[in-house]
């Protein structure tokens, strides 16, 4: 028995005969037996037209299935089938043992799960477990090969998302119209229950759904949802809810990740999280879905309804998991948005492929993570990443080569120049993930799912609202004498403080250099030796003409909205006072400051509901948490808001009092 090297797959696409007539036309056309240059006068339906064109007859879930006794023409064809059905269940294949009769032809073939085979030290094969799932092929008189065993049973965990389905090396070479037809061909698969007792239990089980959200809406009239439909084949469209959410959007949903790589209840939905961070650095979660399907119609349809719910406007910047499904959603739906992955969902399955190059205590994680994090422009992070490859002697390592082929999806290096507030360089989603961990249990009903999902918002986000926490002179102490340290101070929340104080602190190590004066600045690092052989030591920093902005190069302000410690030492060299007003951006400081880039958190126009909005939500707010923690405030201000209500409903009621008008410049000189 000799092991053939693995091959990549042929990817299936219509030959010229069928180009003509359209992709969808060649379901019951024969393909053409013979040489390659199709000479032969003989046609065939090939096995996996044959698929296509029986799939609503099928047994099973998958459209392809190599059963025994199915038919191909050559080895390609037959790894081609196999590989389809791999990327549908969810795993990877390879070329297994196979063997040659007297005359040295290959009669016997074998292709196995990646899986299979014992692990060893060898970094590229420490994802085996010794899987026995495989098709066994042999050759038939006429040249072709027939199926004649299939072990179907994994002992490991199948990839669910399209993400991890994405992450086998076999499934690359599957053309992109092949995986889009048999998407459209399961369309309706999942959840499809088939028999009336399973039928009679979804019934029920949405029944006690809808109760839930009216309950829900009775308690929180803020409660929105939409789906919650079933066809004539009980089939279950997406669930997508959100509550009281719609305002912190506005002055946070700039950049929000949304991930549906969790999945838990009895019909095994993935859940998508809609995840934001507030201006002191907490995770908000924005809403929630029930996921049918990872197809692109469901995903469409999902984004759509979210930013509809949410007033219409679309973010800035998107994060979500390695998805073809969710790149061509994001793409129309949302075209003016910048859509990148976040780096934790890339490097998720790094364990499997690395082996114990990426266990917690191995130098390769440490460095790859500081690479990440650290890098800020791109010629550090091709330097560092060339370095790191080859001190562990990964130069060729097939994992690392192609996350590195879609760096700039990822790599935040790559995209400096985009905002994504801090979701980046932290990991948001999967802290709200783990809020769901501890409330809601596996495997349970759609009711107790949506019913639980409401606890862990609840008691992460008690106040309903953003979170305002001013950072006033009282609470803190100035680290350093700097007027422009105490104007932060005064602007900022107190974790974005922390953060512009670390700043102040590095940019003590650098030394100012004038290029240009009072235009342009070099901040040298004189202690190259310290730091990484990676690491820049020169930054340039440019000043406009009226000293109202400083863009450094390493962009961080672009990708964060706070100030690189090299831009704050050119503002203490130059001995500016107070932070530009172009570098205070309003969702860092201690109110959403959407009223303040309009009227300086005074309301001074009668249209501006912002500032309104603002101003009332911080009088309001700090009565109701005196209140709650008294019974007789608490009865005082309850008597107070309905002498309010009535007032209000009373000048609703009356007309609108004309409004004099100002008296002209003419008149005014006459009464002086």
């Amino acid at each position: 028995m000799a092991r053939e090297p693995q091959k990549s797959a042929r990817p299936f696409a219509p030959s010229k005969r069928h180009a003509g007539n359209g992709w969808l036309r060649f379901w019951g056309v024969g393909a053409r037996l013979g040489d390659e240059h199709g000479s032969a006068s003989v046609y065939r339906v090939s096995a996996l037209e044959k698929a296509i064109a029986g799939f609503e007859q099928r047994e099973t879930e998958a459209v392809v299935n190599p059963t025994v006794g199915t038919v191909f023409v050559s080895l390609d064809e037959a790894y081609e089938f196999y590989n389809i059905y791999s990327w549908e269940s969810g795993f990877g294949v390879t070329y297994g043992p196979s063997s040659v009769d007297s005359h040295g032809t290959k009669c016997i073939q074998q292709f196995v799960c990646a899986c299979e085979g014992k692990p060893s030290k060898d970094s590229n094969s420490f994802r085996r477990c010794e899987c026995t799932a495989a098709i066994l092929l042999l050759r038939s008189r006429d040249g072709g090969w027939c199926v004649c065993e299939h072990q179907v049973g994994h002992n490991h965990p199948l990839c669910k998302t399209c993400a991890q389905r994405s992450s086998w090396e076999s499934h690359s070479s599957i053309d992109k119209n092949t995986r889009d037809l048999i998407r459209q061909l399961r369309e309706n698969n999942v959840p499809h229950i088939a028999d009336n007792e399973a039928k009679d239990l979804l019934s029920e089980d949405l029944r006690k759904t809808v109760e839930t959200f009216a309950r829900i809406k009775a308690k929180d009239p803020t409660f929105e949802y939409s789906g919650l439909q079933v066809d004539s084949n009980c089939r279950v469209r997406p669930l997508l809810w959100t509550s009281g959410q719609s305002v912190q959007y506005q002055y946070f949903g700039d950049v929000i990740i949304f991930d549906t790589t969790y999945r838990s209840d009895v019909y095994g939905m993935p859940f998508g999280l809609f995840v934001g961070v507030n201006n002191n650095f907490e995770t908000i979660v924005l809403g929630g879905v029930l996921m049918i399907n990872e197809k692109t119609e469901s995903f469409k349809w999902v984004l759509s309804q979210f930013f509809q719910l949410m007033g219409g406007k679309h973010p800035q910047t998107i994060l979500t998991d390695r998805c073809e499904a969710i790149e061509e959603a994001v793409l129309e739906v949302l075209p003016s948005t910048t859509h990148r992955w976040f780096k934790w969902h890339v490097l998720g399955r790094a364990k499997e492929y690395l082996g114990f190059h990426y266990t917690k205590t191995s130098s390769f994680r440490v460095e790859l993570h500081r690479i990440l994090t650290d890098t800020l422009t791109t010629d550090e992070f091709e330097r560092a990443w060339e370095m790191l490859l080859e001190k562990h002697g990964l130069e060729n390592h097939p994992f690392l080569q192609e996350i590195y082929e879609v760096r700039h999806k990822w790599v935040k290096a790559y995209f400096s120049d985009t905002f994504c507030a801090t979701l980046t360089s932290t990991q948001k989603s999967e802290s709200a993930k783990h809020l769901l961990k501890q409330h809601v249990p596996r495997d349970c009903s759609m009711e107790l799912f949506v019913q639980q999902y409401v606890e862990p918002r609840c008691d992460q986000e008690p106040d309903y609202g953003f979170e305002d926490k001013p950072t006033t002179m009282d609470e803190i102490v100035l680290r350093t004498n700097l007027p422009i340290e105490k104007h932060a101070s005064e602007v900022y929340t107190r974790p974005v403080y922390e953060l512009f104080v670390q700043a102040i602190r590095e940019s003590e190590s650098y030394m100012v250099e004038a290029v240009i004066p009072n235009l342009k600045y070099i901040a040298r690092h004189p202690s190259s030796e310290t730091r990484e052989k990676w690491s820049r030591v020169e930054y340039e920093v440019n000043v406009r003409e009226d000293g109202e902005a400083f863009m450094c190069v390493c962009k961080q302000f672009e990708h964060t909205g706070m100030l690189c410690c090299h831009a704050v030492k050119v503002m203490i060299h130059l001995g500016v006072r107070e932070i530009p007003r172009l570098h205070v951006m309003p969702r860092w400081t201690t109110k959403p400051l959407q009223c303040q880039m309009h009227c300086r958190g005074e309301p001074q126009d009668d249209t501006c509901q912002q500032c309104r909005h603002s101003v009332l939500h911080d009088k309001l707010f700090g009565l109701a948490r005196r209140a709650c923690k008294d019974e007789r405030y608490y009865e005082v201000l309850m008597s107070g808001l309905d002498r309010m209500e009535r007032g209000m409903a009373a000048a609703e009621a009356a007309p609108p009092p004309r409004r004099a008008k100002p008296a002209s410049r003419k008149s005014r000189r006459r009464k002086r």
